[in-house]
């Protein structure tokens, strides 16, 4: 073979198509028509782009491009806040005026129900965030070392592992961003070895930022893969001489590379909890329990759900997967009795302690799986409400739930997806009242919704 043959051989031609985006996807994905009519997702796509694109992955129904050139915008386009936008992979909306996203993601919910769940139902508007930026109560930020920079933190890069070095981030509280601007400094005046994941030396892993939009407190959570961590007293020391806002700084323990906020964990300076205060409800949350990423929009849900399941005091309540008992606290305070189910220790123990906060004596904890619980529950419950993680129910979840005929069902969802899935096996015995999405994640394409059903 010559030279010019194994050139000739080599060489690849990039083959473009352009492309008019019609619809929007749940994952953030614009959906256009390939010649011949086959549909294509392109990521950073939206309704009314025209776009120049690379097709990366064909499928026999589908195929997914990649974006080259975008020849004519969408008319609600707009310049994103982030510097970093399209680098980091914390954001996926930001180039999109709020009100445009809000009809996106409604469309979304009502295109998930139908295609996956066969349910063609109404979905009313998705009620927006107070606050389009400096919404979010907990950030996960991820310590890198670089020969060249020194100590990096900051959010993951797009479809990679790679820590992006981030000053700023403006969907963060402005005490996490000054938290930002000088922890890398502190942590590498304290020597502290970072850890590499592939090679699993170094023990300073993440740092996690938590804030209570209620009470103004800011928690800086270091996480390490070793119990020691003798530098923590000098990084306690300047964190808070330089940012003063910080409430409290705490320290966990935790060997696992798949999940970051896990482990038993010590209490380095200040109370050790996070303070939240609801319209009627007190919660102390712990720095490794769950609570919803975005406190309006939680307030917002807590008094929707209230008012659609239309309690007259004389309910008896399953709220499964309840967590440190955002739901629970106010099904409580309007219902005779409350079974609280829920398999995390943390949440558990927390949410015993949020109920005596609000000396709610009608409340029971149960501490096990939710799957476990409801196969052998041969209770009585007028209503169940459930708001699983990502992955939904399940089909056997929502099954025994069927047998167990409560006359209510609140199905928080934060996946349409895992909601569409799960409705479709409750459908057969419930009658869906009302759909309502909440934009619990603004910038991104991540919606919440909230399903309100009554037995047929």
């Amino acid at each position: 073979m010559t030279d010019k043959d194994f050139y000739k051989k080599s060489e690849k031609v990039e083959q473009l198509y352009t492309v008019y985006i019609e619809r929007y996807a749940y994952g953030g994905y614009g959906i256009g028509k390939l010649p011949g009519g086959k549909l294509v997702f392109v990521e950073g796509t939206y309704p009314g782009d025209l776009a120049e694109i690379e097709v990366v992955q064909e499928k026999s129904d589908v195929a997914f491009g990649r974006l080259k050139t975008l020849l004519e915008k969408s008319e609600f386009r707009r310049t994103p806040r982030c510097k970093y936008y399209g680098i980091c992979g914390g954001c996926q909306m930001m180039d999109v005026k709020y009100e445009k996203q809000l009809e996106l993601k409604t469309l979304v919910v009502k295109e998930q129900l139908k295609r996956i769940g066969k349910i063609d139902v109404d979905v009313n508007p998705t009620i927006p965030s107070d606050l389009e930026f400096g919404y979010r109560n907990k950030m996960e930020f991820a310590f890198f070392y670089s020969n060249t920079e020194g100590v990096i933190l900051g959010l993951k890069m797009r479809n990679s592992n790679k820590v992006i070095n981030i000053k700023e981030c403006p969907i963060s509280p402005s005490s996490f961003n000054k938290v930002l601007e000088v922890a890398p400094e502190i942590v590498e005046l304290s020597k502290a070895k970072i850890y590499n994941p592939r090679t699993g030396s170094g023990m300073l892993k993440h740092l996690v930022m938590r804030y209570s939009h209620s009470n103004n407190q800011t928690m800086a959570i270091f996480v390490t893969k070793t119990e020691r961590f003798d530098e923590a007293k000098f990084i306690r020391a300047e964190l808070l001489r330089r940012v003063p806002q910080v409430n409290s700084i705490i320290h966990v323990m935790n060997s696992s590379d798949s999940v970051v906020l896990r482990g038993p964990y010590k209490t380095l300076y200040g109370s050790g909890v996070l303070e939240v205060e609801m319209d009627y409800e007190k919660f102390q949350i712990p720095p490794t329990a769950f609570f919803q990423n975005n406190y309006h929009i939680a307030a917002k849900m807590i008094e929707y759900v209230i008012k659609q399941l239309d309690l007259k005091g004389n309910e008896k309540v399953l709220d499964l997967y309840a967590g440190v008992g955002t739901f629970t606290m106010r099904l409580a305070m309007l219902s005779k009795y409350v079974v609280a189910v829920e398999s995390s220790h943390i949440a558990v123990k927390a949410g015993r302690a949020n109920a005596n906060i609000n000396n709610l004596r009608n409340v029971k904890y149960e501490e096990t799986d939710v799957e476990e619980f409801i196969r052998s529950y041969d209770d009585k419950a007028n209503v169940i409400v459930l708001d699983p993680p990502r992955g939904g129910a399940g089909k056997s979840v929502c099954e025994h739930i069927i047998r167990v005929k409560p006359e209510k069902i609140a199905y928080i969802s934060c996946d349409p997806s895992t909601l569409a899935r799960d409705l479709a096996v409750l459908k057969e015995h419930y009658n869906i009242l009302a759909v309502q999405p909440f934009d619990m994640f603004p910038q991104t394409y991540h919606v919440e919704t909230v399903v309100l059903m009554s037995r047929v």
